[in-house]
């Protein structure tokens, strides 16, 4: 950037200047570049070797604008933490209010303790550059702090009292050039956010799975917020359990998911936040002890219509970026209830009708639903699978001679029975009043398939009703390779029992 030439060599400046300077500064596509237009002013105008502004964000100083004459000097600025201690313009720091009042701090620059307050660990390095006086300057507007301008002087001469007087002029309104544009960047980071909202919103309805729903929510979360990390804490039956972690933490290999659960359960039975809280982390604080530090976490309650199921934990290593978007996020959770409610009735419609109401395994529906993805599954695994066709003998007296209830009872009872004997991967329904069908995946006809079906016999606990079971079995795909075949056929042997004397396990050849 070129100096106006009207500015003399005493730097008498004038009105039409400044407002020049900060025309410039408006013409700039962004904060970071205006303010760079004033940092390089600045060597010029009030010979400096070095100057740099920093912002006051997430309770502390962070660099943004850095101009210095050679580039040893530049890269010091730019690498060179801001001194932590540097409480002298926070308002809540020792001194603080005396600092206020004469808005800036002039010292020259010495070796040992010549060279008091929060720019002594430079020392060294200022020295090597040979710099002899450092001038800094709080951005105050309306008594906020705003930032810091710090200029470097290898002149004794340096910030004069002329250069004091048209700082005064100056930094009001740069202060308020700062105050603008971070009301503009947090108008449009809002429009912003409102935008990816409202897209989010029609996502998030078209979800077809709660994790597809969760995981989702997730990274659109972290889009809407620019966060790190975060997971949903959802509660299944009596436990906790994280959800979807994203960010970070979704490629975290540390165990942090028992970090955090230990978080949850100090107290012997977890409380879900019903509000909206903000949790802070000191040094001493169990939280340190998690992946990386967090400042801050954000919970968010995720409610339905049956009430909180779950929460959100949004963290971040910054302090306010959670604070400054918690109306939106509120709003977004709201949806992600809507959505996630939505997903558990369709889930629920759908389970009610395929399941028996009686006795809470597969009914015929469900069945047959499960049974034609278990075949195709079978055909990729290249594998085969055995069905089962019970049928109950002298259901129809004990209902006649003890009454519905108990033969209701016993159904619920066979069922749990059978249920409780196969594995995991194995499907059993009721697919008739005292019918049950079966199908033992990856198993093939022989000697150990009979020794299954025995056990599977005896576990049913028969006796305790007085009942038998006949039973017709039938091999997929070696026997056929059809829904509509296996039933026949293992419906054909099953009454082939039947009518050679009931109790009889009917394998074919």
């Amino acid at each position: 950037m070129s100096i106006p030439s009207s500015i003399s060599d005493n730097n008498r400046l004038n009105p039409e200047e400044i407002l020049g300077l900060l025309q410039e500064m408006n013409h700039q596509k962004n904060l970071e570049e205006g303010l760079k237009v004033l940092t390089r002013y600045s060597l010029d105008i009030f010979h400096s070797a070095m100057a740099g502004i920093w912002l006051w964000r997430d309770e502390e100083f962070q660099s943004l604008a850095i101009s210095a004459r050679h580039p040893e000097q530049e890269r010091f600025l730019k690498d060179t933490v801001f001194p932590a201690d540097f409480k002298m313009f926070d308002q809540d720091g020792p001194g603080a209010q005396e600092c206020l009042r004469r808005k800036m701090i002039l010292q020259d620059i010495q070796a040992g303790d010549e060279f008091p307050g929060p720019f002594s660990s430079w020392t060294g390095q200022l020295l090597a550059f040979d710099l002899k006086k450092l001038l800094c300057v709080p951005l105050l507007h309306f008594g906020q702090l705003l930032g810091v301008l710090t200029l470097f002087s290898a002149e004794e001469g340096a910030f004069d009292e002329l250069s004091i007087h048209w700082l005064n002029q100056l930094m009001p309104l740069i202060s308020s050039f700062v105050y603008e544009q971070q009301l503009l960047l947090a108008a449009w980071d809002k429009e912003q956010a409102l935008t990816l909202l409202l897209r989010g919103t029609e996502i998030l309805v078209q979800a077809d799975s709660e994790e597809q729903l969760l995981t989702e929510a997730g990274e659109m979360a972290m889009e809407i917020l620019y966060l790190e990390a975060g997971f949903f804490l959802i509660q299944e039956g009596d436990a906790w359990l994280v959800r979807a972690p994203f960010g970070r933490l979704r490629h975290n290999e540390t165990n942090w998911t028992a970090e955090v659960l230990r978080l949850v359960n100090a107290s012997s039975s977890y409380i879900p936040h019903q509000n909206s809280t903000l949790r802070s982390f000191g040094e001493d604080s169990a939280g340190e002890r998690l992946p990386f530090k967090w400042k801050k976490i954000l919970i968010e309650p995720l409610r339905t219509h049956s009430g909180v199921v779950g929460e959100l934990w949004l963290m971040d290593s910054r302090a306010k970026a959670l604070e400054q978007r918690q109306e939106i996020l509120g709003a977004f959770v709201r949806v992600l209830g809507v959505a996630l409610e939505t997903i558990r009735q369709r889930w629920e419609l759908e389970r009610l009708a395929s399941t028996d109401r009686l006795t809470g395994i597969l009914n015929r529906q469900g069945f047959e639903q499960r049974i034609h993805e278990e075949m195709a599954g079978t055909t990729r695994r290249n594998s085969s699978f055995i069905f089962l066709i019970l049928d109950l003998d002298g259901f129809k007296q004990l209902n006649d001679t003890k009454g519905h209830p108990v033969g209701d009872a016993a159904l619920r009872k066979l069922a749990q029975n059978l249920r409780a004997s196969v594995r995991e991967e194995d499907i059993v329904a009721r697919t008739g009043g005292d019918e049950f069908t079966l199908v033992l995946t990856d198993l093939k006809k022989g000697p150990e398939t009979i020794d299954i079906i025995e056990r599977l016999r005896e576990n049913m606990s028969l006796e305790e009703y007085g009942l038998g079971v006949s039973i017709g079995v039938a091999e997929y795909p070696r026997e056929t390779n059809t829904y509509e075949g296996l039933y026949r056929l293992a419906d054909q042997r099953l009454y082939e029992g039947k009518n050679s004397g009931k109790g009889k396990i009917i394998m074919g050849e």
